[in-house]
């Protein structure tokens, strides 16, 4: 008697049949992209140029300061007066006290951090310059891939300056954000209790009235 040996590798194994299967998801796929219109955009030079515009101008580290600034203030003022485990008075001094934050970090970014640097280092990394300084913060090594290419340029001066002013932020934060940021929250305060004192005194004299 022959006893015929038993072969388990998986190899030797027959596989089973998907074509069917991936034949069908194949013929939907394609159905879907049959049923796609075809559209074609055409951009016009001068539109393809304010869109240029608009990206040179929102890629600076002061105006991208300022969006992030007006967004903040749109939003979280607003959830702090809306927090539900604090007292309404709580609520109102954590809304100008976020506002001050906001406000006063916003204004130093742009005005005196990120502004000033970005202009520092457009003039230090202009290739046109004919001063000692106007290639300072070139990186010599790849200063013909720079020369060739205006994109490239613009995005190491954005990334250059970005990369500064949060190194100049470690300073600034102490020496001009806290102290602005309490003074404008002492501010808000003080017109908040002006308005309540000059209400309150309308109110009396209406009733004495």
């Amino acid at each position: 008697m022959n006893i015929q040996p038993i072969n388990n590798s998986v190899s030797m194994q027959g596989k089973p049949n998907n074509n069917g299967l991936h034949n069908l998801k194949d013929k939907v796929v394609q159905k879907i992209i049959d049923a796609v219109p075809e559209h074609t955009q055409k951009e016009s030079a001068k539109k393809l140029d304010r869109w240029n515009k608009i990206d040179n101008w929102v890629s600076k580290p002061a105006q991208n300061r300022a969006i992030m600034g007006v967004t903040a203030l749109m939003t979280q003022p607003f959830i702090d007066y809306n927090n539900p485990k604090v007292d309404k008075e709580t609520r109102k001094m954590a809304f100008f006290n976020r506002c001050a934050v906001i406000l006063a970090g916003t204004s130093v970014g742009m005005f005196i951090v990120r502004g000033p640097i970005h202009t520092l280092t457009e003039k230090m990394t202009d290739l046109k310059g004919k001063s000692k300084f106007s290639k300072a913060l070139l990186p010599k090594k790849y200063l013909n891939e720079i020369a060739e290419n205006e994109k490239f340029l613009k995005n190491y001066r954005v990334a250059l300056s970005t990369s500064l002013a949060v190194a100049a932020c470690a300073i600034t934060n102490f020496l001009l954000d806290a102290p602005l940021t309490i003074y404008l929250t002492n501010l808000f305060q003080d017109k908040l209790c002006n308005k309540k004192k000059n209400g309150a005194k309308k109110e009396m004299e209406v009733k004495n009235e």
